[in-house]
């Protein structure tokens, strides 16, 4: 699953330069160097990257908390969290902003040695 996200966000930003082209051309024009060019892709895509993360690990976990106890068969049976693993809601938003911070940097600069 986030190695799907990498490769999602890594399209996403790459798209995104592409579509901003003729900024990335002006900005070049006017000094600016492709580390900051790239850092100012990456921060915007980790930070959106990781409030998505946050919101639906902050969604899950409520779902996850107002589940009813001692459900054995159906659907709902061996859904929930208990000890050690109310840890995944904290986890999964560090490593998905981690994802989204490695591939939008790989991406921006891939792209902008390209351009």
């Amino acid at each position: 699953i986030l190695g799907v996200a990498g490769t999602t966000v890594g399209l996403a930003a790459s798209a995104s330069m592409s579509a901003n082209a003729q900024v990335i051309d002006v900005l070049r024009l006017v000094g600016a160097r492709h580390g900051w060019i790239a850092r100012a892709f990456v921060r915007r895509f980790t930070v959106r990257a990781t409030l998505g993360a946050i919101a639906g690990s902050l969604a899950a976990a409520l779902v996850l908390a107002l589940l009813p106890d001692g459900v054995e068969t159906g659907v709902l049976s061996g859904l929930g969290l208990s000890g050690g693993e109310w840890l995944w809601p904290v986890v999964v938003p560090v490593a998905s902003g981690l994802i989204a911070w490695v591939a939008t940097y790989l991406a921006a600069y891939r792209r902008l040695r390209g351009a």
